[in-house]
């Protein structure tokens, strides 16, 4: 009888069950999950199309061409089409997996939020060599994807597992988060809106931040006179960004015979620039003035054009003075050296090449910002010209940019001439060897095994410089001509360590960098070389001397080769809390007596803390 009993009740309990499972199935109205599907598919587009973009332009509005209104409408109508696709494949779902989907969503929320926040150690900025992990080592890459992957599959476990008897806690957990996630967001973008000019337009704040003219005109730097060079006498200097005495030894083992095209010209192996970095290395290069980082960056283009230094000299000594480099690393505003810079021009207004692909540009970038790091490289290479290509300025001649394509491509338009009744002076500007290289060896997009190779970004630098020369050459202004190629400052090794320092990278030797200098009338003589111990402090002298102008200061031709000479270098060390425990900038001050080639010769001298580098 129990038997009997017992398989009269089987298709009843099987009928109750299936009843529970299409219960659990169908366990939400559709008005219960409108709320959490809302919110949890917002969270993510808001940070990464919104906040993310919106927060990287207030940082580096100093350093954009553009306004905050040239991207922001299309990375909204990103943020909104990305918000629409989460809500409908989460509408879709129901009973368990709606739970795992929400839960999973908004935990990939949270982590984007935390990782760009608190977990990007040692990861690129957009100043500088663009942005990479490149100074993240392999342990930290294993820990950042262990983080995100107990994250991930501990809110999974908690959705399946605690689901019966806690779903009611997990999903209120869930709910508070994202609420508080886009509430913080929200409320410091609020705030930067309301206390910040992020939203005048990049014009307007040009000429609010100069008050050296009249008229308050904004002015750039053009390609004016780039191909006009004098029938007497020019001065040509090419500065290649980061030409490091190491990749001119690489080139040579590489190609012996790759500079023989430089007759007449001397390259120095121990010369030393005096600062690290682009800014402030150029200013201080073109006007003879230096940073102590006591003031802002604006405040020291002011105050260092205003005084012209050697641009000023050769200007009355009736040199036709032209300058070619970049925006923010080196100037901010031409106005401030245009009575004696003859390339500078007043700006009309921009545009925007492509709207759709400056968006782009920005949406990655704040994508780099957000992915752990094992996924920051799939945005690709990004640097601060790309962001500015997109930025047409409309003025009396192009506005000049130090892209190497840029430039290459404007030297092939141009026709070369001379003109009489003054003399000239070129500073040339070029994006020279910071790796990664954006272009390949056909001016295509590099591949990956070309981005990091200095022979090739050496190779299209000189391109340039030797069509440059073949033209001076052609016109028979090449030998009366003084030429200087070099760089503003060599490679950095490391932000963080000082010479002899053990960490991350390999080499944290010396910091040469590669000097070439030809003196007015030497020609036709093949490549020297000399181990002459000088820096930048004799530089300008060896300009003046050459031109016949005459200096009572140190040059090159003074300081004999063997002479052991005492010589300063000024290394700025980043703020990185991880590998160096400074919450400041440094400025570190080496003193090296003897061969620049040698670490041994190296001494920190003074340690200066400057809070941050770029004010």
């Amino acid at each position: 009888m129990s038997s009997k009993n017992k398989k009269k009740k089987t298709p009843a309990v099987r009928q109750n069950n299936k009843k529970q499972e299409e219960k659990k199935k169908s366990a939400y109205s559709l008005s219960q999950k409108l709320f959490p599907a809302i919110l949890i598919s917002l969270a993510a587009p808001l940070t990464l199309c919104v906040f993310g973009p919106f927060d990287i332009y207030y940082g580096n509005m100093q350093e954009f061409l553009f306004s905050l209104g040239d991207f922001l409408p299309l990375c909204l109508l990103a943020c909104l089409l990305l918000a629409v696709m989460n809500f409908v494949v989460l509408i879709l779902l129901d009973g368990k997996a709606f739970d795992i989907g929400c839960v999973a969503l908004a935990s990939v929320s949270l982590m984007l939020f935390i990782q760009r926040n608190y977990m990007n150690m040692g990861v690129n900025a957009l100043v500088g060599d663009g942005v990479g992990t490149s100074g993240v080592g392999v342990g930290m890459h294993i820990l950042n994807a262990l983080i995100w992957l107990v994250v991930l599959a501990g809110s999974i476990f908690a959705v399946v597992y605690l689901r019966k008897k806690h779903l009611e806690t997990v999903m209120t957990v869930v709910t508070i988060a994202m609420i508080a996630l886009i509430g913080m967001q929200l409320v410091s973008f609020g705030v930067t809106s309301l206390t910040s000019d992020v939203y005048v337009p990049v014009t307007e704040r040009m000429e609010d931040a100069d008050d050296t003219t009249a008229s308050g005109d904004a002015k750039v730097l053009t390609f004016k006179n780039f191909s006009k060079l004098s029938d007497k006498k020019n001065v040509v200097f090419f500065l290649v960004d980061r030409f490091d005495a190491k990749y001119y030894d690489k080139m040579v083992k590489s190609d012996p015979t790759f500079f023989d095209r430089l007759d007449g010209f001397t390259y120095y192996n121990d010369y030393l620039s005096l600062y690290c970095r682009t800014y402030p290395s150029v200013t201080s290069i073109l006007t003879g003035v230096e940073n102590d980082f006591s003031d802002t960056r604006l405040n020291y283009f002011k105050d260092a054009y205003a005084d012209g230094g050697h641009l000023r000299t050769l200007s009355e000594k009736g040199y036709g003075v032209n300058v070619y480099t970049k925006k923010f690393y080196a100037y901010d505003d031409a106005a401030v050296m245009s009575d004696y810079v003859d390339n500078t021009s007043g700006v009309k207004g921009y545009y925007i090449d492509d709207y759709l692909y400056l968006a782009g540009d920005m949406l990655r970038l704040s994508l780099s910002e957000y992915l752990p790091f094992c996924m920051k490289g799939v945005t690709g290479y990004m640097s601060t010209p790309d962001f500015n290509a997109h930025a047409v300025y409309e003025t009396e001649a192009k506005a000049y940019s130090s892209d190497l394509l840029d430039v290459y491509s404007y030297l092939q338009d141009s026709t070369f001439s001379t003109v009489s009744g003054e003399n000239r002076f070129f500073f040339i500007h070029l994006d020279g060897c910071h790796t990664p290289n954006k272009y390949g060896a056909t001016w295509e997009e590099a591949t990956d095994k070309e981005k990091y190779d200095t022979n090739l970004a050496l190779k299209q630098n000189f391109d340039i410089i030797y069509q440059y020369i073949d033209q001076m050459k052609a016109l028979g202004v090449y030998e009366d001509a003084t030429i200087i190629i070099t760089g503003d400052h060599p490679a950095a090794v490391s932000d963080t360590l000082l010479i002899g320092e053990t960490g991350s990278s390999s080499d944290t030797g010396t910091r040469v960098t590669a000097m070439l200098f030809k003196k007015s009338g030497d020609a036709g003589t093949a490549l020297t070389t000399s181990t002459a111990q000088i820096s930048q402090d004799e530089l300008w002298a060896t300009i003046l001397e050459s031109e016949g102008i005459g200096s009572d200061e140190l040059s090159f031709f003074d300081v004999k080769e063997g002479e052991d000479r005492e010589r300063r270098y000024l290394f700025e060390q980043s703020a990185k809390k991880e590998k160096n425990g400074l919450d400041s900038d440094r400025i570190v001050e080496y003193k090296i007596t003897g061969s620049g080639n040698d670490p041994a010769n190296w001494k920190v001298f003074k340690e200066t803390d400057i809070g941050k580098i770029y004010k």
